[in-house]
């Protein structure tokens, strides 16, 4: 089976988004635009 994406290692944005802890929309904004662009689509 093919992989969808290349394995990474996420920045400190990103883990706490993907740690699915309780993020404020204003909180998420934040934490977004520290994603890198080629990477945000994941983060929707």
């Amino acid at each position: 089976m093919p992989l969808l994406a290349l394995p990474y290692a996420p920045n400190k944005a990103e883990a706490m988004i993907l740690a699915n802890r309780r993020i404020l929309a204003d909180q998420m904004d934040f934490l977004r635009s520290h994603v890198p662009h080629d990477r945000r689509d994941s983060f929707n």
